[in-house]
């Protein structure tokens, strides 16, 4: 069934913003919410290969950018293209690997250890992928090349070596997370506002991080409530932190050493967390917040981690999406969408004299 254009413009607002399926992953710009090349908590190594998939139709180009960790505003390194990773010199990327330039369609590319690679040692934050037609860079105005869909996928994982002192890893896969999936403070209504997480576990055999990325527009700073509760439901603790833009942020251990403040010899089994924008501030006029979260949950003894991906509570419309029916109204009204969610990215590739 062919969907009315009107239509399917609802339809795919509320595909987009519910986040429901794992399986919706292509978007013009992918977000890996965390990367590494650092040493960590009990002995880890940490280091992230990342994979980038061309399924668009035509040959393309890929833009890297790195965002660091620290919740420091990361708004001038944003814009300096000195940090910025390409395929192409002449596009004016500060680091450039040419795999990442003319990739046809159906092919990926692999990049290894691609913090250490690109961005140095001891280094930990996001990266914002994104496709574009090949060789567009600058024949757009403004520059920043002409959108295409990609899939990203990512593993990071901690090098250590066996009983036979031979090298092995232990490591997880961490999903690229197309823009849309972002955790909206516009959206309290549909209950996109917050996300959640189960299986939360911290005592002497695990431990948790709990991780933020700010993907909002480049000048938004967002508030965060992070909750959590025990397994019957009970409130256990709740904080609320600031989040400069374009901010990266890892609380390692958090539910006691660092962000709730908790007495260092309790244990939490099965816990759940809920993540939500409480509040946004920005200069600007045409704001998007956005924000993206994930938990780690790793083993104390092998550093063998576990990625618990953000998710929403409301059910994906999948009788809209796979069937075409029972979908939302073409006409919505202004209380249900309550402030319209807009259908591109938040955030352009840098270039040159960003302001």
């Amino acid at each position: 069934m062919k969907l009315p254009r009107a239509l399917l413009g609802v339809v795919l607002s509320v595909v987009t913003a519910a986040g429901g399926s794992a399986m919706f992953r292509s978007s013009d710009l992918v977000v890996v919410p965390v990367a590494a090349s650092t040493k960590g908590l009990q002995g880890s190594d940490w280091h992230s290969d990342l994979e980038i998939m061309n399924v668009d139709s035509e040959p393309i180009d890929v833009i890297i950018v790195y965002l660091p960790t620290g919740n420091q505003d990361n708004r001038l390194w944003y814009q300096n293209m000195d940090h910025v990773l390409g395929g192409r010199r002449d596009d004016g990327f500060g680091i450039i690997d040419e795999k990442l330039k003319d990739i046809p369609p159906g092919n990926a590319v692999v990049l290894e250890d691609i913090v250490k690679t690109a961005w140095g040692d001891n280094e930990k934050g996001t990266l914002l992928v994104f496709g574009i037609k090949a060789g567009s860079y600058k024949q757009t105005t403004p520059v920043g090349g002409t959108p295409r869909k990609i899939l990203v996928n990512s593993r990071t994982y901690s090098l250590s070596k066996n009983a036979e002192d031979k090298p092995l890893t232990f490591g997880q896969s961490t999903p690229g997370i197309p823009w849309y999936y972002y955790i909206d403070p516009g959206k309290k209504n549909k209950h996109l506002d917050h996300v959640v997480f189960s299986g939360i576990r911290e005592d002497a055999s695990y431990r948790c991080a709990l991780g933020l990325a700010n993907i909002s527009d480049s000048l938004t700073s967002l508030s965060v409530k992070i909750t959590l509760k025990n397994p019957d439901g009970t409130l256990l603790a709740e904080e609320t932190v600031g989040l400069k833009p374009l901010a990266h942020i890892q609380y390692d251990k958090f539910l006691y050493d660092n962000l709730l403040g908790q007495p260092t010899d309790k244990t939490v089994t099965n816990g759940t967390l809920i993540v939500s924008v409480a509040g946004y501030m920005s200069p600007g006029e045409n704001t998007t917040p956005a924000l993206l979260a994930y938990v780690t949950r790793t083993d104390n003894l092998t550093n063998d981690p576990v990625y618990l991906e953000q998710r929403f509570e409301p059910e994906l419309p999948w009788d809209c999406v796979f069937n075409g029916q029972n979908c939302p109204s073409a006409n919505p009204s202004s209380a249900d969408l309550q402030r319209d969610r807009p259908f591109r990215r938040p955030l352009d590739p840098p270039r040159p004299g960003m302001p």
